[in-house]
């Protein structure tokens, strides 16, 4: 009986050394769980008067128990890499059904499916469309497209504070035109008649008034009226100076179609157009009216007006016509008061010089030198000023409003814009002295936007009138900023193929736009804007459009919620990672590769949510370590060693006693 206990002690024995030694094998192995062998004693019993006292028959392996208690949790620094910390598993799903672990190696394969190293499929619950977790129905958790589409800027959400003790910034100056005698007459030739010349700032407000200083203005003989304007614009006291040139050409003469001789033309500015190409003289005007720089319209019968708001010269020629055109310049919108025309001959041309308007600052104005005189005829002095007082908004000029923001908008391509909105301060009203109004206009890629537009023709200048109670608070209810005319624009100037506006007034967009949006309509909320007494501060600054994206990384919440990060700055929700619990996880039949499946004496999984219920959380970036405790192993191991060397010499003693009991023979 001895050599049968201890042999079932050596067995025993043998298999406390391998569970030990694969403990200590898979130490370094990620989500493993180790074993301990768990022994019985064995006793034989007879059925009937068996004795109590009998020795026992050995002993025996009962049941290799896992043990399912957390293990260490290191950090990776790779966003993919998950542990559970606290209960559950990790739903793998592969060509054998379901399989449950502790290892959250987690890769993505080709297909853009959050894989383990075998390949097998991670289960999780996916996101709807607007990112919405679908709860209870596992799926393989997917990537999905690499690439995030556009979406257009249909909201800025801005709030901000206009401090309440700012200036109105009020500009006080006089507007004055250049008024010399050869302004619009036409020259014979290719120069405007414009003379050298030069005039005195003098400041009027001191008695005498005071000379600041000479200039040379027009600097030479012959320079354009833009060329002019600029010089005056660089004078310290002048404000603005802007010029304009305006022609008119009376071609009733003129041979069209057919019947102009060949090579037969009319050139502006350098820029021909054959006279052949054209029927009539409204098809020439179209035709001149596509010629750079220049501007044209026709007027019945047979008027041609041409402008260049820019203030250069125009030249009108004649070629191989067989006849001659009448060129005038003019003084006025409407063509009055225009010099005497100028008869322009086959093979000749004539040339009109541009018209100047300027304004300069309060108390100072150009007057004539008294030594020498002045030789210019653009100005006749002197001139006459029209005072002005104004509050007028110049988004080039900083000192017309009190503060700007920035923002980028997207249009319906993904394509980048930049919006600025201005705030300027009003005065206060006679009418309503309760409430303080401020002005906000809007710029994108600095062009106007916002409402009204010109029915059938360009957009002007839109203000937005915000006004604060006496609280510093908006006048209930704040004002609906809609902009309903943007045509987004290439950094040419050029539109684009993106979506563009539709105006209210033409049927278009109303509140609430339309998701996704149908133009290029979007919507300005200030309402928890604010006028109190202190600095100017935007308290928050948000806009719902973005570009095109690629995914940079994925990214996992404690509650497994899997996040993709875009190039474009912009997250979306992919899904949830799923847990797995189970009654009894003893129960579970190891299948190798840190993997579990569901036996009868597991029971049936629990799923659910991480951080919901019983389950633990998901730390990305971790993985969980072997629950090994190596120290302990070693310990378990001398143990075990000398449980075999002991049961051994159990056997050894029991063969010494039986060789002497053989020997009494």
């Amino acid at each position: 009986m001895s050599f049968n206990t201890g042999l079932s002690g050596l067995k025993a024995a043998s298999t406390d050394l391998d569970v030990i030694g694969n403990n200590i094998a898979n130490s370094a192995t990620i989500g493993f769980k180790s074993s301990r062998a768990e022994f019985h004693d064995v006793y034989a019993r007879e059925i009937l008067g068996g004795s109590s006292r009998s020795a026992g028959n050995g002993v025996l392996v009962q049941t290799i128990a896992q043990q399912f208690n957390q293990g260490n949790i290191k950090p990776t620094e790779r966003n993919l890499d998950l542990a559970i910390d606290g209960t559950g598993f990790f739903i793998m799903r592969d060509n054998t059904g379901q399989t449950y672990t502790r290892q959250g190696i987690i890769g993505i394969d080709k297909n853009g499916n959050l894989v383990n190293n075998r390949g097998a499929f991670l289960q999780g619950f996916s996101a709807d469309s607007q990112g919405n977790i679908i709860p209870g129905i596992l799926s393989d958790l997917q990537v999905g497209d690499q690439f995030q589409d556009p979406r257009q800027t249909s909201n800025i959400d801005i709030s901000f504070n206009v401090d309440s003790r700012e200036p109105v910034l009020e500009r006080r100056g006089s507007t004055s035109t250049a008024n010399g005698a050869i302004i619009g007459n036409a020259q014979a030739g290719t120069t405007n008649g414009y003379t050298a010349g030069s005039l005195d700032i003098q400041d009027i407000s001191t008695t005498p008034a005071t000379t600041i200083s000479t200039e040379a203005i027009p600097s030479a003989a012959n320079r354009s009226a833009r060329a002019i304007a600029a010089e005056l614009s660089n004078l310290s006291q002048v404000i603005t100076a802007s010029a304009s040139t305006r022609v008119k050409v009376d071609v009733s003469t003129l041979p069209f179609g057919g019947a102009a001789p060949a090579g037969a033309s009319i050139t502006i500015n350098g820029q021909a157009v054959s006279l052949a190409s054209v029927n009539d003289a409204s098809e020439l005007a179209t035709a001149i009216a596509n010629l750079t720089d220049i501007s044209a319209s026709f007027v019945a019968p047979s008027e041609i007006r041409v402008f260049n708001n820019l203030g250069d010269d125009i030249s009108v020629a004649i070629s191989s016509t067989g006849t001659n055109v009448s060129v005038q310049g003019a003084t006025g919108t409407t063509f009055t008061n225009a010099g005497a025309p100028v008869v322009v001959a086959d093979g000749a041309s004539a040339t009109v010089g541009g018209e100047i308007e300027f304004q300069t600052e309060e108390n100072f104005e150009l007057v004539t030198p008294t030594l020498p005189a002045t030789a210019s005829n653009i100005f006749t002095f002197p001139l006459a000023y029209v005072p002005f007082v104004e509050n007028s908004f110049d988004p080039i000029d900083p000192d017309t409003y009190n503060h700007a923001t920035q923002v980028e908008v997207f249009d319906s391509l993904g394509n980048a814009h930049n919006s600025t909105l201005y705030y300027v301060k009003e005065r206060a009203s006679t009418v309503n002295p309760n409430v303080s109004e401020w002005s906000l206009y809007v710029q994108v890629d600095g062009e106007d936007v916002g409402d009204p537009v010109v029915p059938g023709g360009a957009a002007t200048r839109a203000r937005y009138s915000v006004q604060f109670d006496r609280e510093g608070n908006l006048i209930d209810p704040p004002p609906n900023i809609v902009v309903t005319n943007w045509t987004p624009l290439d950094e040419d100037g050029n539109p684009i193929t993106a979506l563009g506006p539709i105006n209210a007034s033409a049927g278009g967009d109303v509140l609430p736009l339309p998701d996704p949006p149908t133009s290029s309509n979007f919507v300005i909320d200030i309402e928890n804007s604010t006028q109190f007494g202190n600095a100017f501060a935007v308290d928050s600054l948000t806009q719902n459009g973005f570009a095109v994206g690629n995914i940079t990384e994925l990214d996992v919440d404690d509650e497994g919620i899997v996040f993709a990060r875009y190039s474009n700055g912009q997250t979306s929700l992919l899904g949830q990672v799923a847990l797995a619990n189970f009654a009894n996880n003893q129960g579970l039949s190891p299948i190798g590769n840190t993997s579990w499946s569901q036996s009868f004496a597991s029971g049936e999984p629990v799923i659910g949510s991480p951080q919901a219920g019983v389950f633990g959380g998901i730390r990305s970036g971790t993985l969980e370590e072997a629950n090994v405790d190596i120290a302990e192993e070693l310990v378990n191991l001398i143990i075990a060693q000398r449980n075999y060397q002991a049961n051994a010499k159990t056997i050894e003693t029991e063969d010494a006693i039986t060789q002497t009991i053989i020997n009494l023979r």
